[in-house]
């Protein structure tokens, strides 16, 4: 396999660069790459110090890394521009074409898309990852009232790092509610499901996978065996059918995948 280093190299956070790098190197499997991000390199004297960290990789390993950038000032940018490596400059790529599609010069400030640029929305995705948190596992479902989303499933089918995701990214109140054995023997919708049944949304998984899953976090008793797994998922699947829930199976799904699908289906918006 082929081997490639990588650079994400950013003013602030890099999470905007880290994002777009891995999603366009993902279509590239056949390579291994090395990624290495650096953040907050926001003066000349911390890009010199990158440029010879670069420079340092291409002389040992002879071939030339890629660098994606999100860097605002141009002396900043000119500095790790100049080395001998692939410059993938993402600001640049689309703020010049906006710029000429909106007929006005962008403010080139810093840190604009993941600062604390407004205070209300800033709140506002705090008080949604405190809601997700602490309606986490079918814990305080009187507050349920307050939920956008309730995630259901059996253990270890995603629930809470997909309320987690949904909470961070999109600022929604997503609680979730875990089925017990006593849930599914009984075949019916617990009391404090029932009442808010139009925001309910299943996650299932492939019995295999699940109990690969619950192997390796608590494989103990009948929890991890396959024939637990197997009743389990198909008791759930059938309490979805029996109220006609939406629900999807998150085998080979990433959570961000989960969250996506889970607003387009259930028809959610940002609220950040």
């Amino acid at each position: 396999m082929t081997k490639r280093f990588v650079f994400v190299i950013s003013d602030r956070t890099g999470i905007t660069a880290e994002a777009l790098g891995h999603s366009l190197l993902s279509q590239f499997p056949s390579v291994d790459f090395k990624t290495e991000t650096l953040p907050f390199v926001d003066n000349e004297l911390k890009a010199n110090k990158v440029a010879e960290q670069i420079n340092q990789i291409i002389k040992e390993k002879g071939s030339a890394p890629l660098i994606f950038a999100t860097i605002v000032d141009d002396d900043i940018r000119k500095i790790i521009a100049d080395c001998d490596a692939v410059f993938f400059d993402l600001f640049d790529t689309f703020i010049g074409p906006l710029e000429a599609a909106l007929g006005i010069d962008s403010s080139h400030s810093v840190g604009q898309s993941h600062g604390v640029t407004d205070l209300n929305e800033y709140s506002s995705r705090i008080s949604a990852v405190n809601y997700s948190m602490a309606t986490d596992d079918g814990v305080e479902v009187d507050h349920y009232q307050s939920a956008d989303i309730i995630a259901i499933g059996v253990s270890r089918t995603g629930k809470t790092p997909t309320c987690l995701y949904l909470s961070l990214h999109y600022g929604l109140f997503a609680a979730n509610y875990p089925l017990i054995e006593d849930d599914l023997k009984s075949g019916k919708l617990p009391d404090s499901l029932a009442a808010h049944q139009d925001k309910l949304f299943g996650l299932t998984i492939e019995p295999f996978r699940l109990q690969q899953i619950r192997q390796e976090r608590y494989n103990r008793d009948s929890y991890a065996s396959a024939k637990q797994c197997q009743w389990e998922v198909a008791q759930a699947e059938a309490l979805y059918r029996k109220y006609k829930l939406p629900f999807i199976n998150t085998t080979q799904m990433s959570i961000e995948e989960i969250g996506t699908t889970i607003m387009h289906k259930a028809g959610l918006k940002r609220k950040i």
